[in-house]
């Protein structure tokens, strides 16, 4: 069957996939982690440490997710805009936040509507998502802890 979407979002019109952030590689975003793991761990207090959110559906999350992340928790991904909304209603406009899927596709979407729909300036997502990031890693940095736990 032909679908309109990939991945349903539940949007009339479609957001602008091309003003959606940066796209992170993945070794970056390990080593962005990996900062914001040790701020964290040594209480950091100059630089905030970014948010990072789970786009995956609530059963994903389960199997694993990387450090630091927030899961979004829930069961189909066009309940995610209610939830971005509530979570993010007091957060500044240009607080850094970090967004991964398990592709690359929903983590897209999010940050078209983060930054078209919410008005954050500082987004950025996994490039590839968690199967890039676990296949680079393996590649270039097979001494490098992966940042993402789980099953």
């Amino acid at each position: 069957r032909v679908r309109s979407q990939i991945v349903a979002d539940g949007f009339a019109t479609p957001l602008d996939w091309q003003s959606a952030g940066y796209d992170m590689p993945p070794l970056e975003w390990h080593q962005k982690l990996k900062e914001a793991r040790e701020a964290n761990e040594k209480g950091v207090d100059n630089a905030p440490l970014p948010i990072v959110l789970d786009c995956r559906n609530d059963y994903e999350t389960q199997v694993g997710k990387f450090e630091l992340a927030e899961p979004l928790d829930t069961e189909n991904f066009r309940d995610s805009w209610d939830v971005l909304k509530d979570r993010l209603k007091d957060v500044p406009k240009d607080a850094p936040v970090m967004t991964y899927c398990t592709g690359g596709i929903r983590c897209v979407k999010v940050n078209a509507y983060l930054t078209q729909e919410m008005g954050m300036t500082n987004v950025s997502r996994l490039a590839g998502g968690i199967i890039s990031y676990d296949r680079t890693l393996n590649e270039q940095a097979p001494a490098e802890e992966s940042m993402f736990k789980g099953v």
